[in-house]
């Protein structure tokens, strides 16, 4: 069987920031023996790819981590890193609640996420959601009993929105929106329509120190999901974990996905910070779904 990835890297005119990015890759997956190169294409000399962490053939429940935009396979090892953790931290957390802990995360990174001047408008999360629809399906077709969960964070909050738009999230069990940079008013319809449903759960957060987020509403999708209908709405700004008696998550700060250190060498806990109320409550619902008894 060809190595897309070899393959790929072994093209002598490759331009230099191209074949970097794809040695994150190879990088990550040669790091992690239960890494698995799920795809790999070209948009131009842009690569896109996803790779699940965990044994994603026997999985029972696979979680699909979005980004936001400004990102690409450059950022790949920090992403993947913290893929790798929400894997493990959820397979103990289920194995806790006495589930089989047969989970894997996807690090998803199959649409051009844009800028903040593209981000004003839905081309790049509606093209994000087509793609994605793709895979899910395929992941359904390869695991038909398998829970999927969707955690979109920033603008690809945005990107969930027109994915139920497109009637595109049938295989999804529970989707989660990270400080959201809205959705339409059509795709907030749908998602509540989808909740009134049933036909998966919702979960929306957001740090009250985020100012990035709110100014994404400004634009064409005004929608906050937290406002929806039907969505589950935890907090981000520290305090009691909602399920986990006597466990106590930190604040998020600002509107980083991971804990960064500004200029003056001040620590700003994200919100995949492991110790972040946000993160706690996180792996806690993606545990319980996948200790759920199966019928």
């Amino acid at each position: 069987m060809v190595d897309p990835l070899a393959e790929a890297l072994a093209d002598p005119g490759l331009p230099a920031e191209t074949r970097q990015k794809l040695q994150n890759v190879q990088d990550v997956l040669r790091a992690d023996p239960q890494a698995h190169l799920l795809s790999l294409f070209f948009e131009g000399d842009e690569p896109r790819a996803s790779v699940a962490f965990g044994d994603v053939d026997a999985a029972e429940t696979i979680v699909v981590v979005l980004h936001g935009i400004d990102t690409d396979l450059a950022d790949f090892p920090s992403w993947a890193a913290l893929t790798r953790r929400l894997c493990a931290d959820t397979i103990r957390a289920s194995a806790l609640r006495g589930g089989a802990g047969r989970v894997a995360a996807v690090a998803w990174f199959c649409y051009d996420s844009g800028t903040q001047l593209t981000a004003l408008s839905t081309k790049h999360a509606t093209v994000g959601a087509a793609r994605l629809a793709g895979d899910l399906v395929r992941m359904r077709h390869h695991h038909p009993q398998t829970r999927i969960a969707v955690i979109g964070y920033s603008y690809s909050s945005t990107l969930f929105g027109e994915l139920v738009l497109m009637d595109g999230a049938g295989p999804v069990s529970e989707a989660f929106s990270i400080a959201s940079a809205g959705m339409t008013r059509m795709a907030a319809d749908a998602v509540a329509e989808a909740l009134a449903d049933r036909s998966f759960s919702f979960y929306a957060t957001e740090s009250s120190t985020d100012v990035m987020a709110p100014m994404g509403r400004f634009a064409a999708h005004p929608v906050d999901p937290r406002d929806i209908a039907g969505a589950i709405v935890y907090d981000s700004d520290g305090g009691a974990v909602p399920g986990l008696p006597g466990v106590h998550g930190e604040a998020t700060e600002g509107h980083a996905s991971r804990t960064e250190l500004d200029e003056q060498g001040v620590r700003h806990r994200g919100y995949y910070d492991p110790e972040a109320q946000a993160y706690l409550f996180l792996v806690d619902r993606l545990a319980r779904l996948d200790a759920r008894p199966r019928r």
